[in-house]
């Protein structure tokens, strides 16, 4: 039945969009895209994919997952791919908890994918949060931006006050989530470490990669006034209420352009477009899944054969 509501969102959704445009003036959007500059957004987003392995590997470290960084790459991969299978922005978290917790344990598996998932938000509103107040935003914007970060910076506070104060052990429902928030203890030893430089370089690695998506588009926003409106974008797709982001991504973008006296073509032609990159990243991400699987079935045959 949510499996349905997330399709109908998500066509409802589409389906709005398609109606703020104007067909003819869409054509001609897509007709003057720079396809030089979709080439090196997905070459950069394949790098940043490299970074969240990295950055994961760097995690388990730190609480001492006994994995590799071959393994986490594949992973990492494999959970782009599961973005776009499952029904729901954060689908390939469920499959990376699951598939690492054949090595290392439930708990500490989700407590890694969880702060991975922590630190790549936190990290964002780090570089985006000092670059507000030189950048144009219009008045209907600055408002909702303002309150989305501080919302976020809210959230930080609330988890370090959850980390310091251990409330939740107390209750049988929250226990398991306090404890993996517990191992936050591990990366506010040295906060400024290799962990630090995979996270901020992959977060300006993804911010550089959209802005060559908007550069495409000829959408004439500077690096941090895209990026300032990518990381809100990402945010919004993590509601779980569409197929992947799929509408909700759409509607977002032709809103917050129309906000900036933009057409809506121009919004529609983004959002379709950073959803066909991630999409081509998914299907990458196919085959390493499928090779990774493989593997193992080669391994077990080889495995019975002795």
């Amino acid at each position: 039945m949510f499996l349905f509501f997330k399709v109908l969102f998500s066509g409802l959704a589409l389906w709005w969009c398609l109606n703020q445009v104007d067909f003819p003036h869409l054509s001609v959007v897509f007709q003057e895209l720079s396809i030089f500059s979709c080439v090196y957004a997905l070459l950069i987003m394949c790098l940043c994919v490299y970074l969240n392995g990295l950055r994961l590997f760097y995690i388990a470290e730190k609480i001492q997952l006994k994995t590799s960084f071959k393994f986490l790459h594949r992973l990492t991969w494999s959970g782009a791919f599961f973005n776009q299978l499952l029904p729901s922005g954060i689908g390939g978290d469920a499959y990376r908890i699951y598939a690492l917790a054949k090595q290392s344990g439930t708990l500490s598996s989700a407590a890694a994918i969880m702060w991975d998932r922590i630190i790549a938000i936190v990290c964002m509103g780090f570089v985006c949060i000092p670059m507000l107040p030189f950048i144009y935003l219009p008045a209907s914007l600055k408002t909702i931006i303002i309150l989305i970060y501080s919302f976020l910076v809210m959230g930080v506070i609330a988890l370090i006050l959850l980390i310091r104060f251990p409330i939740l052990q107390n209750y049988k429902l929250t226990k398991n989530f306090s404890k993996a928030l517990a191992y936050g203890k591990k990366f506010a030893l040295k906060p400024l470490d290799k962990l630090a430089i995979a996270s901020f370089s992959s977060i300006f690695v993804n911010f550089l990669a959209f802005y060559f998506l908007v550069h495409a588009l000829k959408i004439p926003l500077n690096f941090w006034e895209s990026s300032a409106m990518y990381t809100v974008s990402l945010l919004v797709t993590l509601i779980p209420l569409s197929i992947s982001g799929w509408g909700l991504r759409e509607s977002f973008f032709t809103t917050y352009l129309l906000a900036y006296g933009f057409p809506p073509e121009k919004g529609l032609s983004l959002g379709i477009l950073l959803g066909l990159l991630m999409l081509i990243i998914g299907i990458i991400g196919a085959v390493f899944y499928l090779f990774s699987k493989n593997q193992k079935n080669s391994l077990g045959t080889t495995a019975q054969n002795r």
